[in-house]
């Protein structure tokens, strides 16, 4: 199960967007239209960022594809490509397009660390409750009911008494069957005195 950071799913979902779009728009807002490669690593990053924010099943993802362990894992690899990307494309020497990357790419692996992927912790099931167990003779109070089990047998229900003289819909008492408590039950539904 994936660790569970203090960055709520949500703020990942929206910083990727963000990362995303700043990747686009980075080689326009800074100036680095002019060298190649750290221009088209920017756009394809910032793309590769977005596809991965609206393919997530994250709050904030549109398609819901990437389970969250997967998204965890693509986002770590990025965050390790945006960091080897000025050395591995060879413009280690253009200084601001590098600073970029490194930054953003550090910066996005602390966010991977941080980040609440899976979904919240479900609360324990509530215990169920013990088994029914015999009380003794001895030990059955006279003035309670007792509890009745559910009646199963279908078609031969009706309606009829049970135990301090209620009745149950649907219940109907068999003639002449005998009740270990309250004795025998004659045939219209009643318990002789």
């Amino acid at each position: 199960m994936l660790r569970q950071g203090p960055i709520p799913q949500a703020l990942q979902g929206l910083l990727e967007y963000l990362a995303g779009i700043l990747f686009v728009a980075a080689p326009f807002l800074f100036g680095f239209t002019d060298a190649g490669a750290p221009t088209a690593a920017s756009i394809v990053f910032g793309i590769l960022f977005l596809v991965l924010a609206a393919t997530s099943q994250g709050p904030t993802g549109l398609v819901k594809q990437l389970s969250p362990p997967v998204h965890a894992l693509l986002d770590a690899v990025l965050a390790i490509l945006l960091i080897a990307a000025p050395f591995v494309l060879g413009f280690s020497g253009v200084v601001t397009p590098r600073n970029l990357f490194l930054v953003t790419g550090v910066v996005w692996l602390l966010v991977t660390i941080g980040s609440r992927y899976g979904r919240k912790e479900r609360p324990a099931a509530a215990p169920a409750e013990p088994p029914m167990t015999a009380v003794p003779a001895d030990r059955v109070d006279p003035h309670r009911p007792a509890a009745v089990p559910p009646v199963t047998d279908g078609p031969s229900l009706g309606s009829g008494p049970v135990p301090g003289g209620r009745q149950l819909p649907g219940v109907r008492p068999a003639t002449g069957s005998v009740g270990p408590e309250y004795g025998p039950i004659d045939g219209s539904g009643n318990r002789p005195s």
